[in-house]
C-alpha cells in the first residue's frame, strides 16, 4: 500500500480573526484564532485577543464597576455627613444625603438591638428607637 500525504487544508481554507473578520495570514500556526498584535500610526498597541474577551466578559464587569461606584459613593457620602454633622446623625441626615442603610458590605445586629453597618472604611451603628446613628472610622 502506497503512503499518500495529506492535503495541504491550510492553504485551501481561508482562516480569519473571530474578533476583526480580518484573515489570517496563511503560514500562522493552526490553533492562531486572532491577528497578532500591531501597533496603529500613533503607537496604540491594537490586541484583538483582548479586546474579543473584554467584549465577551463586559456584562459581569459591568457589574462590578456599577458596585464599586456604589460603594465609593456611599465613602464619600459618609466622609461628608462626618465634616458636616460630626460623629453622630440622625436618619433624617441620612435620607437627606440618600444613604441608606441596606446598601452596607456588611451588617450585624448586636444583643442589645444595634444595627451595625459596615461601609467601606466606616462603621455605621444604628439605634432604631432613637433613630441616632454613630459613626465610626475604621
Amino acid at each position: 500500500m502506497k503512503k499518500t500525504s495529506l492535503p495541504d487544508y491550510q492553504a485551501q481554507l481561508p482562516r480569519f480573526c473571530e474578533h476583526c473578520g480580518r484573515p489570517l495570514p496563511p503560514g500562522e500556526h493552526g490553533l492562531r484564532k486572532f491577528c497578532a498584535k500591531w501597533y496603529d500610526q500613533f503607537g496604540q498597541v491594537n490586541d484583538c485577543k483582548s479586546d474579543f474577551h473584554t467584549l465577551k466578559n463586559k456584562p459581569q464587569n459591568d457589574e462590578f464597576r456599577s458596585y464599586r461606584n456604589t460603594v465609593t459613593t456611599d465613602a464619600e457620602t459618609i466622609a461628608t455627613l462626618l465634616t458636616k454633622f460630626g460623629n453622630e446623625v440622625t436618619t433624617a441626615q441620612l435620607a437627606a444625603q440618600s444613604l441608606e442603610i441596606t446598601r452596607s458590605i456588611d451588617y450585624d445586629i448586636t444583643e442589645d438591638g444595634k444595627i451595625v453597618s459596615q461601609f467601606h472604611g466606616y462603621l455605621i451603628i444604628s439605634n432604631s428607637l432613637t433613630q441616632k446613628h454613630q459613626i465610626e472610622k475604621i
